[in-house]
């Protein structure tokens, strides 16, 4: 009997290590594949994703818009926690600016595909290349955590050099997520002024399991210890830090935009988010069609004029 406690002593000993190991190497690969961008990436604003028709149409819809405002795009650029970030912002001699905040893994060329609404309606444009996106510095992507931080910087810039006291700020997914972060803590007295999200999510958490989920992958278990790498790497709560939290601090006029075909911020937690939401000056609405980030795409003119009307409104 003792022979055979031995044998499974030993055998737990020699299992064990290779278990520490897969688990520690397969947690880092889908934080490299999700979080990260390896410096030896060449440094491109093409298309995140080009086998998906609609984000590529959507890709070469807002790279077209910034086409026909060549004339008006001027190449802007800031420091930030030792990052060189890039943007560019087209003048129309308004008074106040929308800010567009893409989603992950693109860049700004993505952002001008939601401009022309805000262009016609009185405001100058900022779309930016977030940190480890476009032709920015950067390895780390932590869902708003720290890039929230780089858009108030952006905005002081665009404040000092032309004069912009109001900002609108338009976030896609993360983008809304690092919105309603520059929002709070600059909440006092703020510039910005209004906020309008598309697929904002309650908690990343949600919003990284489902994306598991939908696409068959059985690494559910890997997302704390996923999250946790990432807090210890790039120094960004991913898992704590979340835009439900944040709603009981958010007061200023905001527009949530959200389609029922969602499978990753879903309609329930999208309710749910709405409803902590302590503005008297919410509003939201649910398009009938496109998944994630696709909204606008599949209701372009009722998506364009929901902003509006917004936008517009005292």
């Amino acid at each position: 009997m003792e022979a055979v406690y031995i044998i499974l002593i030993c055998f737990a000993a020699s299992i064990v290590p290779f278990g520490i190991i897969f688990v520690f190497v397969s947690t880092q690969q889908i934080f490299k594949n999700t979080m990260y961008r390896s410096p030896k990436k060449p440094r491109t604003r093409s298309c995140s994703d080009s086998s998906i028709a609609e984000h590529k149409h959507m890709f070469e819809l807002g790279t077209a818009w910034a086409e026909g405002h060549r004339d008006k795009i001027e190449e802007v650029h800031i420091v930030n926690d030792g990052l060189n970030l890039y943007g560019q912002y087209i003048n129309l001699n308004n008074d106040k600016c929308a800010f567009i905040v893409q989603g992950r893994t693109e860049s700004l060329l993505y952002s001008y595909y939601y401009a022309d609404v805000y262009a016609k309606n009185g405001y100058n444009i900022l779309v930016i290349d977030t940190r480890a996106h476009g032709l920015s510095d950067g390895k780390y992507v932590t869902a708003g955590v720290k890039e929230y931080e780089d858009i108030i910087v952006w905005i002081d810039l665009i404040k000092q050099r032309y004069g912009i006291e109001s900002f609108l700020l338009h976030g896609v997914c993360i983008g809304a997520a690092s919105a309603i972060y520059a929002y709070c803590a600059t909440k006092g007295d703020s510039p910005i002024k209004k906020i309008v999200t598309d697929g904002l999510y309650t908690n990343y958490y949600e919003m990284f399991r489902n994306h598991i989920i939908n696409f068959n992958k059985p690494v559910l278990f890997f997302i704390y210890l996923t999250f946790f790498y990432a807090r210890v790497v790039t120094g960004g709560d991913v898992l704590n830090k979340t835009p439900y939290k944040h709603m009981k601090d958010v007061d200023l006029p905001i527009l949530f935009l959200w389609s029922d075909k969602d499978v990753f911020a879903t309609p329930d937690k999208s309710l749910e988010l709405f409803e902590a939401c302590a503005s008297k000056q919410k509003e939201m609405r649910f398009f009938p069609k496109g998944n994630h980030s696709y909204v606008r795409y599949y209701n372009t003119e009722e998506y364009d004029r929901t902003i509006e009307e917004f936008i517009n409104r005292e």
